[in-house]
């Protein structure tokens, strides 16, 4: 069994947006999980939207009780009570396995599906196709359903379908936690981003260009004969 630690709103000087501590859960002795986000929202049919921001980080209304965690598989659940109008209870399930790959000779984490349960009848299960090394945190700007987003989740069942997911500047750990803090994140962003390309293409088309040029100035040569202005011309003969 699973409890996690209380959270609170950090004191600020000057008036910004609300600063807040990550959700925490423990085994009983360490912390063995750690989720931050600065919004998570749910949109059920496209009418109904559901904020959790505020009941997961900081009204502490959030039950995570339910949590498990061991050196090879997390679950992260968050259970909700009236989230919204319409709603009783609502779960949140993130799974998460830790497994050793022989091809990079290390271990990574892989954040495998999240499951929406709503009044305890109805599961919609999402896949995804997160992973990171162990002994990092994962962190991504925006993860959700929208086809846009860096990192995404996939409806894998017909209930899925009437949800849409999203979370903004996610960031979790569920193994190898030291001293109650995020290790080193792993960021869902291409090194590659689409305006390093650009500085790329448009480097590349110069050189091109340059090249293009030099190559015909090595091109030229001098004449190799010259009229003597004291000797015959030269004629050249014209056929009709």
């Amino acid at each position: 069994m699973t409890s996690h630690t209380g959270r609170q709103l950090l004191a600020v000087d000057i008036p910004a947006p609300a600063r807040y501590s990550p959700l925490t859960v423990t085994n009983g002795t360490y912390t063995c999980i750690i989720m931050f986000a600065t919004k998570v929202a749910l949109t059920f049919k496209n009418t109904l939207h559901v904020d959790l921001t505020n009941k997961t980080f900081v009204s502490q209304t959030v039950n995570s009780t339910s949590s498990e965690c061991s050196d090879t598989n997390t679950l992260v659940s968050l259970k909700y009570s009236n989230p919204a109008e319409g709603i009783n209870t609502l779960e949140l399930r993130f799974l998460m396995t830790n497994k050793f790959y022989k091809g990079s000779a290390r271990k990574w984490f892989t954040f495998d599906s999240l499951e929406i349960i709503q009044d305890h009848l109805h599961t919609a299960r999402f896949n995804a196709s997160i992973s990171a090394p162990a002994e990092y945190s994962y962190h991504c700007q925006l993860v959700g359903t929208n086809m846009n987003y860096a990192s995404r989740f996939i409806p894998a069942n017909k209930e899925a379908q009437a949800w849409e997911i999203h979370i903004s500047d996610f960031q979790i750990q569920g193994f190898n936690i030291k001293n109650n803090m995020f290790s080193y994140a792993s960021d869902c962003a291409s090194f590659f981003t689409p305006g390093i390309w650009m500085g790329l293409m448009s480097t590349f088309l110069m050189l091109s260009i340059l090249y293009y040029g030099l190559l015909m100035i090595m091109q030229l040569t001098t004449n190799d004969r010259f009229d003597d202005p004291k000797g015959a011309g030269i004629f050249v003969s014209q056929t009709n």
